[in-house]
């Protein structure tokens, strides 16, 4: 009897937890080791060590997926990204730092209509990066994400748009002190059967409420309207093409507007040498319209979001925004005009015509490439030649976890600099990345 009733206290006491629902958890992450080599990234000026660095570069990431059931899932991520310990770099590089980097809820077909909703820290990446991939730049993106709500129309299977509104910097929480950095729009995406391949079409604005222009008014409120197309063909030819036009108030207390272009184009044609090596030849230009000196108005390129990834890293280190005191020599003409954000590659006043070749041989992925930099606008007297832009970069998957790479850059200054701040600058960095 005692047997009998201690069974079925174990029974009673074992029910709540069988009657629980376990979410679905999903657990991964990386860990990636760089070690750098990096000469006059910023003044050009052999002379200067300042900006001669050999470092390493650690980051760590883990994230938790829980698939609650309902169509109700939550996402959370943890990262870090230093140059070793004890060094106080910017933002979220501080040597020890430990962030989220990503933390939301999902919720799919919302009241059982087509509607996905996400709400919290998220990632917004779009096309090539060519506006929208770098929501917390943070020297080299350390981290990608904004704070705020996305909610995403499925219209069809091959069509969506989606619909946001995220807070890039809050800075004072305080309304009274008008120093956020918001950002709101519109995304299409959908798959055209008559045209073919993928159409993108956005309306983005960025309000930049504490930004100081270069005629010493503050606030910035900027419309972007863009198109993107892309494709590739059984031939073995692909094509990518963007373009997007800038209007709005770059200096709202002075009543400067804003009337800027920027455009990003590339095409490839995949030769069918052999079987496992396949070689893709590509051209491209890109264009970020510069401010004209007999004009009212603003025709700088705003770089919104389309910051460190998708013109290499070197170049990404020369427009990045050191703020005060940083290099006032060696740098491009109009550098950071646009940028009010510590970390921010700021580019803006550049045409890059460009060609390089890639392929894949097995494990083995490699890619070279050259541009040539020039400047939209210069002062009076100065050259419009940026300088010759040379990269390099190569991965080696070596199992299912774990690849190697190498990424090597020269910028060798044109005319538009002169001495000292005349030479070439270069990085180079290798890496091991373990994937669970």
């Amino acid at each position: 009897m005692k047997k009998l009733l201690l069974a079925l206290l174990i029974l009673l006491l074992a029910a709540p937890v069988y009657s629980m629902q376990t979410p679905d958890l999903e657990i991964g992450g990386h860990v990636r080791v760089r070690g750098y080599n990096m000469q006059n990234m910023w003044d050009f000026n052999s002379k200067i060590d300042s900006d001669n660095w050999s470092v390493f570069r650690i980051r760590s990431n883990i994230h938790l997926k829980a698939d609650l059931g309902d169509n109700i899932s939550g996402f959370i991520q943890f990262a870090n990204q230093n140059y070793g310990s004890g060094v106080a770099a910017a933002g979220e590089n501080t040597s020890d730092n430990i962030f989220a980097e990503n933390a939301y809820i999902d919720i799919n077909k919302f009241f059982d209509l087509p509607l996905t909703l996400r709400l919290g820290r998220q990632n917004l990446m779009y096309g090539s990066g060519f506006v929208l991939f770098d929501g917390q730049s943070q020297f080299a993106s350390t981290s990608l994400y904004f704070d705020g709500v996305k909610l995403t129309w499925n219209i069809t299977d091959k069509s969506k748009v989606d619909l946001f509104y995220v807070k890039d910097q809050e800075n004072v929480r305080g309304n009274n002190n008008n120093d956020d950095i918001t950002l709101s729009g519109a995304y299409f995406t959908g798959h055209c059967p008559v045209i073919g391949g993928q159409q993108e079409v956005y309306v983005l604005n960025r309000d930049d409420q504490g930004f100081a222009s270069a005629a010493g008014g503050t606030g910035k409120n900027i419309w972007m309207y863009g198109l993107r197309l892309s494709d590739k063909f059984d031939c073995g030819i692909d094509y990518m093409a963007e373009g997007a036009y800038q209007n709005g108030y770059y200096d709202k207390t002075n009543n400067i507007h804003q009337d800027a272009l920027g455009y990003k184009l590339q095409a490839g044609y995949t030769i069918p040498v052999f079987e496992n090596i396949k070689p893709r030849v590509f051209v491209g230009y890109a264009y970020l319209s510069g401010d004209e000196s007999n004009t009212t108005d603003n025709e700088a390129w705003d770089v919104y979001y389309g910051g460190w990834p998708q013109f290499g890293d070197l170049l990404a280190w020369a427009y990045v925004n050191l703020g005060a005191g940083g290099p006032a020599t060696g740098r491009g003409e109009q550098y950071n005009r646009m940028s009010s954000t510590g970390g921010e590659a700021a580019y803006t006043n550049l045409s890059m015509p460009m060609i390089g070749v890639s392929t894949k041989c097995g494990k083995l992925s490699c890619k070279v490439s050259y541009t040539k930099l020039s400047f939209d606008e210069t002062s009076a007297g100065q050259s419009d030649d940026f300088g010759d832009y040379y990269q390099f970069q190569a991965k080696y998957q070596y199992s299912k976890h774990l690849s190697f790479a190498t990424y090597a850059a020269m910028i060798d200054p044109g005319d538009a600099f002169v001495a000292p701040y005349d030479n070439a600058a270069y990085e180079t960095f290798w890496e091991t990345r373990i994937d669970f």
